[in-house]
């Protein structure tokens, strides 16, 4: 998705699944600050960063229309979950802080 020009839409971090099994996107998230355990407040994670995660091999249980991820299909499916979103969530506030700080912590220029 684009967001960047665009006015409607907010620039909060979209969180992008992509699923080779059915060939195409199963889930958009386009305010996943919450689901990945991130800070909601403020302005953190709101300079139009997208995270795309490909299931290349097909490890995420698929809903039966193949347009959803339904962990709730295998076991421990929650774990399973919150494990996903952890580590997305964990890579994410990495790679974000990595170049805030390369900046000097100044975020308007991660928008340029």
């Amino acid at each position: 998705p684009v967001r960047m020009g665009n006015d409607t839409e907010g620039n909060a971090l979209t969180l992008c699944v992509y699923s080779r099994k059915s060939g195409r996107l199963i889930k958009l998230d386009t305010d996943a600050r919450a689901l990945l355990g991130l800070e909601r407040g403020g302005t953190n994670f709101c300079q139009g960063l997208t995270i795309i995660v490909d299931d290349r091999n097909g490890n995420l249980p698929l809903s039966p229309t193949k347009q959803d991820i339904a962990f709730g299909e295998e076991a421990n499916g929650d774990i399973h979950k919150d494990n996903l979103y952890s580590w997305i969530g964990a890579i994410a506030n990495c790679y974000y802080n990595h170049h805030c700080l390369k900046f000097n912590m100044q975020k308007t220029y991660l928008t340029e």
